[in-house]
């Protein structure tokens, strides 16, 4: 069965932008926290988009990296708001969990999410 994930944004909803899926659809839909834009959770984004290079991860070869990543990404998310998003995206998979840390990093102000570019 193949599944479709629908990613409802907090600022879909308020606009009514995001139609519900069909009731008996394969669609899951997770919905992400919308975090306030500190600098504290910028600097959450912007490690979890660096994080392969930040931890030295890149050094390593791709199916080794994600004990390294997980072990420096533990005291390196210090707000509430990138734990949260963090647990938010964690049952995503692939394109998904890309288009979710990708939008987030624009919406923070990054050009460019590496991470991103990794998962997709």
């Amino acid at each position: 069965m193949k599944w479709i994930v629908w990613i409802v944004l907090a600022a879909c909803q308020k606009s009514g932008g995001a139609a519900p899926p069909a009731e008996g659809s394969d669609t899951v839909i997770v919905q992400l926290p919308k975090a306030a834009l500190t600098p504290a959770y910028k600097q959450d984004i912007t490690n979890l988009c660096d994080v392969i290079h930040l931890s030295g991860a890149d050094q390593l070869p791709k199916g080794d990296r994600s004990p390294t990543i997980a072990m420096w990404l533990g005291p390196h998310i210090t707000t509430a708001d990138g734990h949260e998003f963090l647990v938010a995206i964690q049952p995503l998979v692939g394109e998904a969990k890309a288009m979710a840390l990708e939008h987030e990093a624009h919406r923070v102000g990054l050009d460019h999410c590496a991470l991103a570019a990794e998962w997709k």
